[in-house]
């Protein structure tokens, strides 16, 4: 089972995905993209206006990455593998690899870790339907057969709700939901 992050490079950069002291930010050098005019601009990192969890697509969510130019840093091959694969064995001890997810559901708080608010909600193992709170970290939302859609919305209003009535916390989410209700 592959141990990347769900999703696209330009999912990752409209997001400013980012795992292990990492993220996109860090290697984007420029993009092009298309805007609602049908129009090709380029852009450098800076005006990317990258944030945590955030860049200039996430506002202008008309626009369409085409591409974009990646630098990683050059280093050691053995100390690079070294890294990926401590990376990986501490992504299979710590987070629900074993079922379909669409990664990490909610963005980590200011000042508080979120998965531990909804895990002190007693929520792990919380289920709507084949979508249940995942017993290993909390922060995630997997399909344990067949959820649907509605079913996952469901579980995170459940879960928003839970965290915001016991801490008077309101928790965002990290993923889009796009073309539900």
């Amino acid at each position: 089972m592959p141990l990347g992050i769900p999703g696209t490079i330009g999912g990752a950069i409209k997001m400013n995905a980012g795992a292990y002291g990492g993220e996109f930010k860090d290697i984007v050098i420029t993009s092009k993209y298309l805007d609602n005019n049908l129009k090709v601009h380029e852009i450098n990192n800076e005006e990317h206006e990258f944030k945590y969890r955030f860049s200039r697509f996430s506002k202008n969510k008309d626009d369409i990455i085409l591409s974009s130019v990646l630098q990683l840093k050059k280093g050691n091959k053995e100390e690079i593998k070294a890294k990926m694969d401590e990376n990986n064995k501490s992504r299979r001890e710590k987070q629900p690899i074993s079922f379909p997810s669409a990664g990490s559901t909610f963005k980590r708080g200011n000042g508080y870790i979120t998965a531990q608010l909804i895990d002190k909600c007693h929520l792990k193992g919380y289920n709507v339907g084949d979508a249940y709170v995942s017993d290993i970290h909390a922060g995630f939302i997997v399909n344990k057969g067949n959820a649907t859609a509605k079913d996952v919305l469901t579980l995170i209003d459940i879960i928003k709700k839970n965290v915001y009535d016991e801490f008077k916390i309101n928790i965002e989410l990290e993923i889009e939901v796009l073309g539900e209700d």
